[in-house]
């Protein structure tokens, strides 16, 4: 705010000139000066400018990048597009990509199509990169990658309309449950078949179960993505199962990503708004990459789960009479149970979401669990629960 003070005979006067016009107060000077003609000329006149508080100059953010992502030959590409629309990548997808552990190649297939109020995922289930390198464990994938020969078809919500209620992807007998499409045509599935059971032999009894050891009521399920040593995926955090390679976490494989900086050095390629749109969850909602435009540092960064564990002892699960793993041996974090959510510990919401500088909702990927959206805000589109014949990897 801009004040002007005049001392006219110990009178002071004030003017907010950010109100008046300077024709305005000078005819009210005029007037100050007429009543005080009769004042002796031995009275002080001054004359002072003070600004009391100087403008800010206002930030803007960077525009959101609306740049269309490339078709055709997308093998080994990050994606440019931020538009939370699925039906701005309409187009046919595809690439050449190499098996590292069958030394054989594979093309991938993605078409996406839409109608005025949903779009539609055909894809044959195999990624814009190469698989099977560098595993966790160092050993080969428990079965072989396989194109899917019947292709995986979603159908993703335009104009989702966001509720207050989270809906949970859950386990559902003879059924493959999707946390959302890749704009590569492969899943997030985020769903363990891995648990820890006391007739496993291995050093912490976590391995991959039967039915009965791993069914549908287990009480320790593991995260695949924290038990590395337990559960083989390669450099993407993939690994295929009767065939089918989905993601079980987060990875580089359609936008770039910096390991354990929050802000991202200069050389590396990355918007200034943010991370890429990679997919769509279940809801319509868009799945972004890691980072996002925080307006308070007014720069990017690394999106933070509210996802924390607890440090006390882990108790037995209600009406359970399986053995409980103890903090001791097990650390906090390797399974599935260990985690709760904490609003407003990190950036984003239940379900790894959040409203973002340009007002657009959606998910993120994230270095820590849940990794992506376990859950939904919006109603989830039911071709999200595929049963297992919807996969022939023959």
């Amino acid at each position: 705010m801009h004040i002007s003070v005049f001392v006219l005979n110990g009178l002071l006067i004030m003017f907010c000139m950010d109100y008046l016009s300077k024709k305005t107060v000078g005819l009210l000077l005029i007037v100050f000066l007429a009543a005080c003609s009769g004042c002796s000329s031995g009275d002080n006149e001054q004359v002072l400018n003070v600004n009391e508080d100087q403008p800010r100059e206002e930030t803007s953010i960077p525009a959101n990048n609306l740049t269309v992502n490339p078709q055709g030959d997308i093998s080994n590409t990050r994606l440019t597009n931020r538009n939370p629309d699925c039906g701005a990548y309409v187009g046919q997808y595809s690439s050449i990509i190499l098996d590292a552990q069958q030394s054989i190649s594979f093309d991938s297939q993605l078409t996406i199509t839409a109608t005025v109020n949903s779009c539609i995922f055909s894809s044959n289930n195999i990624p814009n990169h190469d698989v099977g390198a560098n595993t966790t464990t160092g050993n080969n994938f428990a079965s072989q990658v396989s194109p899917n020969q019947l292709s995986y078809v979603l159908t993703v919500k335009r104009n989702p309309i966001k509720t207050d209620n989270a809906t949970y992807v859950r386990k559902v007998a003879s059924s493959i449950t999707l946390n959302g499409i890749m704009l590569n045509g492969v899943d997030l599935d985020m769903d363990s078949a891995f648990c820890y059971n006391t007739e496993f032999t291995t050093p912490l009894q976590i391995s991959l179960g039967t039915r009965e050891q791993c069914g549908l009521f287990a009480d320790w399920y593991a995260v695949p993505a924290a038990n590395p040593d337990y559960v083989t995926l390669d450099e993407y955090t993939g690994h295929p199962f009767d065939g089918r390679y989905h993601y079980h976490g987060d990875n580089h494989g359609l936008s770039n990503v910096e390991e354990n900086n929050d802000i991202p050095s200069a050389s590396l390629p990355l918007d200034a708004s943010g991370s890429p749109v990679i997919g769509f969850a279940p809801d319509g909602f868009p799945i972004y990459g890691h980072y996002f435009y925080d307006t308070t540092s007014q720069g990017l960064r690394k999106a933070q789960s509210s996802w924390q564990t607890l440090t006390v002892e882990r108790e037995t699960p209600l009406g359970s009479t399986d053995p409980v793993p103890s903090i001791t041996t097990h650390e906090r974090g390797l399974f599935v149970a260990d985690w709760q959510y904490v609003a407003a510990s990190g950036d984003l919401d239940e379900c790894n979401g959040m409203v973002d500088a340009y007002g657009n909702y959606g998910y993120y990927y994230t270095e820590t669990y849940p990794y992506g959206p376990l859950c939904s805000f919006a109603i989830p589109d039911p071709s999200f629960i595929k049963s297992n014949t919807e996969y022939d990897a023959n």
